[in-house]
């Protein structure tokens, strides 16, 4: 299984920003990247543009959460 955290690096102690759901003891592989702010604002851009774009769940195009309970 693969699951992917966000967290910061204090000392040697890497603090999550989310509750880890695995068992004490489980062996895990951690892989590292910084990220920086430039970084972080063209994510957070890129996914605020896909959400502009609409949810398309078949035969009509969602604009907004609220069009999916008008149903």
């Amino acid at each position: 299984m693969k699951k992917i955290y966000r967290g910061i690096i204090e000392d040697n102690t890497i603090r999550f920003d989310e509750k880890i759901n695995f068992p004490a003891g489980t062996q895990a592989f951690v892989t590292m990247k910084i990220i920086n702010k430039e970084e972080q604002e063209e994510i957070k851009n890129r996914q605020l543009h896909l959400l502009d774009k609409g949810f398309y769940l078949g035969k009509k195009l969602y604009l907004k959460r609220e069009d999916l309970y008008e149903r």
